[in-house]
């Protein structure tokens, strides 16, 4: 056998032996691991993903999810979140609005308010978001020439979906499904949990 190519049954033991090793990498992180994991879910919860997708996607137990839940108040912080930026923002150009119709305009007050109305709304611009894309593009490219499985687990996935006649319905999910993983691997790096 040529150097670098493997057997079919070192093949298809090679997803079990990573994950066994992500297992151990998982353990060795400790503490930290944990508080990014956490970080990561709160994440998720402000973007209104179920308890059961953040517990699958950080890779802990719904009951962990509800305890950091609990914890944290991540209830009240995401109410506030989905409550007061837009309604601040309304209030400040109405105030604002009625300082100009006033007799007796404050310039001062004025442009305190329409400092605020600034700081209230922010966003990205398409620069911002353009940047992001390519980044996770460089990292999915750096990843593809890291980790050969998820290619061969990709082709394998594949493979069987084609044996079993699925629809092009079952691989938009699992592609889906697959993307999310790559994107949740990303983020997490980009926080610091490598």
């Amino acid at each position: 056998m040529a150097k670098g190519k493997m057997t079919e049954g070192e093949w298809l033991e090679r997803p079990a032996k990573i994950a066994k090793a992500a297992q151990k990498a998982k353990k060795k992180a400790g503490p930290k691991g944990a508080d990014h994991n956490k970080d990561y879910a709160f994440i998720l919860y402000m973007q209104k993903a179920s308890q059961g997708d953040i517990a699958e996607r950080c890779g802990v137990s719904q009951q962990t999810v509800s305890a950091w839940k609990t914890a944290g108040e991540w209830e009240a912080k995401r109410a506030a979140q989905s409550i007061s930026i837009n309604e601040l923002i309304a209030k400040t150009l109405q105030k604002a609005n009625g300082m100009l119709d006033a007799e007796n305009f404050n310039a001062d007050a004025f442009a305190k308010a329409i400092a605020q109305l600034k700081t209230l709304k922010t966003g990205n611009t398409v620069d911002d978001e353009i940047t992001c894309f390519m980044a996770f593009q460089t990292h999915l490219i750096e990843q593809r020439g890291i980790d050969s499985s998820a290619d061969e687990d990709f082709l394998k996935e594949l493979f069987r979906m084609k044996d079993h006649k699925e629809t092009i319905a079952h691989f938009h999910a699992y592609f889906i499904k697959r993307l999310v993983r790559l994107q949740d691997s990303y983020i997490k790096i980009r926080m610091g949990n490598v």
